[in-house]
């Protein structure tokens, strides 16, 4: 099995032992062979899931005010080389800030659905 189809595996028993999954039905999915590539063209576009309602909501409140910048005010520059996410796995969230008084806010949201 993939080290990328494990981890999303252990991630998912972890959060299903969380939810208050037993520890046997967790076994089982460690155990689970992965899809064929067949099997996965055939379940592209959530064919034949039941379609399922989610809702998400992030509230982010952050204020910048009443600041005062003066003065030979010097900003950085974001270089990123062509090789900056050559090792990435996963899921990554990027920030880069030039400015002065900025406030950076992020939120990132995952949704898992396993259906048996």
């Amino acid at each position: 099995m993939g080290s990328v189809t494990r981890r999303i595996l252990q991630a998912s028993v972890l959060l299903g032992l969380l939810c208050g999954l037993s520890p046997a039905l967790a076994e089982q999915w460690m155990n689970v062979s992965p899809l064929t590539d067949d099997q996965l063209a055939s379940a592209s576009g959530r064919q034949g899931v039941t379609m399922q309602w989610q809702m998400n909501d992030t509230e982010q409140n952050a204020s910048v005010a009443d600041n005062v910048l003066s003065g030979n005010v010097v900003t950085g520059d974001n270089y990123l080389s062509d090789s900056a996410f050559g090792h990435m796995n996963g899921i990554a969230t990027v920030i880069q800030n030039t400015g002065n008084q900025v406030v950076i806010q992020d939120s990132t949201q995952i949704n898992i659905l396993i259906n048996q």
